[in-house]
């Protein structure tokens, strides 16, 4: 048993061991203090360094350069991106890839190219993106044999009545029809994607030939109907070098659920359709990510689709994609 006259000496030693406590209590809370300062300090830097790995992303990807100090400096580069947007830099950039889309490979001359030519026009300008397919143009050879000019035609449509585009995708159908210049329209406009079958030596090429199984099928039942659609087209003079054209006289052919009577009002129902809308919005997605759109990205890709048919521009769907939160984040 512990006598009285010890507990005061235990009272005093247990008051001196909370003293010595103390001081080290008191560390505790500044170590904690020191700590939280360290978290909002990473956090800002996180924040910062956040912010420059977007703005190059958004360089790179709308005008093929690295970031300038402003840019990276900037707190929010997704705010500058309507400006990069006019520049001609993304003009350029915008289409050199589309060409690259649209074709099935490089031209051997640069007077050669008219999608190139126009869609960098037609971004330049500011004009509606459906232009580029319907628009009264004419796409021809620069003097200085370097370059194709743009100018007003009444009887242009696109680049799609273009001598170049018409001679590159004239084909060589027996009859003249032009079967490859139709699978280019139906796959620029509406993305349409096939896998041609390589016919055997002696085949029927002939429409006759195509009429049967199984090419029936691609050349006139589906929607695209490839011989129904090129009888719209010019037709290529069979023995001609340089390829020249004359007008069809095939007549109004049914298709996409209508009468149709000639190039003008297959470009123009193509590009009024929602296919057509769809198909240059996958284009956005491959021009800023490297790749078509994925399933949980479908809010995203529906507002690229809403601002083109609203605000008409390729530059308002490229912005759709480009200022949400996830494309700096992915």
């Amino acid at each position: 048993m512990v006598s009285r006259s010890h507990r005061p000496l235990r009272r005093g030693l247990r008051i001196t061991l909370l003293a010595l406590a103390l001081p080290t209590i008191a560390s505790g809370i500044a170590l904690l203090t020191n700590a939280k300062g360290a978290r909002a300090d990473g956090a800002e830097a996180d924040k910062a360094e956040a912010s420059e790995r977007c703005a190059i992303r958004i360089a790179i990807a709308l005008q093929g350069r690295s970031a300038d100090a402003a840019l990276v400096a900037n707190p929010d580069p997704q705010g500058a991106i309507d400006g990069m947007l006019a520049s001609p830099e993304f003009a350029d950039r915008y289409a050199s890839f589309i060409n690259s889309e649209f074709n099935g490979g490089p031209t051997t001359a640069a007077s050669d190219d008219p999608v190139y030519y126009l869609a960098k026009f037609v971004i330049a300008q500011n004009k509606p993106w459906s232009e580029l397919f319907i628009g009264a143009y004419s796409v021809t050879a620069a003097a200085d044999g370097k370059s194709m000019d743009v100018a007003a035609d009444a009887k242009g449509l696109g680049y799609f009545r273009t001598a170049s585009w018409m001679k590159r995708y004239a084909g060589n159908e027996p009859m003249g029809y032009m079967l490859s210049a139709s699978f280019r329209i139906l796959s620029n406009t509406a993305g349409l994607m096939l896998t041609p079958s390589v016919g055997n030596p002696g085949d029927d090429r002939t429409a006759t030939g195509r009429s049967a199984s199984p090419c029936k099928s691609c050349h006139f039942d589906d929607w695209y109907a490839l011989d129904k659609f090129a009888r719209l087209l010019p037709m290529k003079k069979v023995a001609s070098d340089p390829p020249t054209f004359t007008p069809t006289t095939a007549g109004p052919q049914q298709l996409l659920g209508k009468t149709i009577t000639d190039d003008k009002e297959l470009i123009q129902t193509l590009v009024d359709s929602d296919a057509w809308r769809f198909n240059q919005c996958r284009n956005v997605f491959k021009f800023l990510y490297g790749r078509s759109e994925n399933q949980c990205e479908s809010k995203v890709f529906d507002a690229c689709v809403d601002a083109l048919a609203s605000q008409k521009t390729i530059q308002s769907a490229v912005a759709a994609v480009a200022k949400d939160a996830s494309f700096c984040v992915k």
